[in-house]
């Protein structure tokens, strides 16, 4: 009977991998310089280096996503071990044992799994509901529209709450226990520890800075559109999380 690393994990990942695609690719093209400057200067880091960002952060999760997957058939199938890549093959990182512990599907992956599904799906979302207007550059565009219905209607940035609850999610997985990073021993050595170190650290950095573009975006937006922008303040108080923030 095939395990339910097989059976259940590994799609989970492959779904992870899909969902961080759709999650950190931008639905529309960037914007001309003529309207992604209107309004707005741009020299914020986030709108600045967008596309770099978005691309790194699928590139981690595919990689330590892949690698798992790769570890997984090392495990469970007989003969794989044989032929993939030793680091594939826990431990890789740590090799002073005793090392006992073996890759597994644990209770805090699944609450990842479910973050990151959440937060992809109101991501997408998003993007139906705003359409051209969605960008990962700030940017007025013409004929622009105020958009307060679907998801604006709860708060007024949701892809961000989105996109938040998706970079938890990934961590979660990613570190969880009988994770490939765990199992590896990577967080027992100075080299793994300073790499996971940072890679978290960083998706704090860009949740910190999420919170500051929110700002921008609202202003932005009131100096466009007005009154129509203050009546959806009123209606819509929250930007981040209903009824908190």
């Amino acid at each position: 009977m095939a395990s339910s690393l097989l059976v259940f994990k590994v799609p989970m990942l492959l779904a992870a991998m899909y969902a961080e695609f759709v999650a950190l690719t931008p639905p529309n093209a960037t914007p001309s310089k003529e309207d992604a400057t209107r309004g707005y200067d741009g020299r914020d880091i986030i709108t600045r280096l967008s596309l770099t960002i978005s691309r790194f952060a699928i590139a981690v999760g595919w990689l330590t996503h892949g690698c798992e997957i790769a570890a997984i058939l090392a495990q469970e199938v007989p003969g794989v071990a044989d032929v993939v890549p030793a680091v594939f093959s826990p431990p890789f990182f740590w090799q002073d044992g005793p090392f006992v512990d073996e890759l597994a599907l644990d209770p805090m992956f699944l609450l990842g799994f479910a973050l990151l599904a959440f937060g992809t799906a109101v991501r997408k979302t998003c993007y139906n509901t705003l359409g051209r207007h969605f960008t990962f550059q700030l940017a007025i565009l013409k004929e622009h529209k105020l958009v307060t219905w679907g998801p604006y209607s709860v708060v007024r940035h949701p892809s961000y709450s989105g996109v938040i609850a998706a970079f938890a999610g990934m961590v979660a997985m990613q570190l969880s226990p009988g994770s490939w990073l765990t199992v590896g021993g990577a967080l027992h050595t100075p080299l793994g520890q300073a790499i996971i170190g940072g890679w978290v650290g960083w998706l704090m950095l860009l949740v910190f800075g999420f919170t500051r573009r929110v700002l921008i975006e609202d202003a932005v937006l009131r100096k466009e559109f007005g009154s129509q922008w203050d009546e959806w303040a009123r209606r819509v108080p929250n930007t981040l999380i209903p009824y908190l923030w």
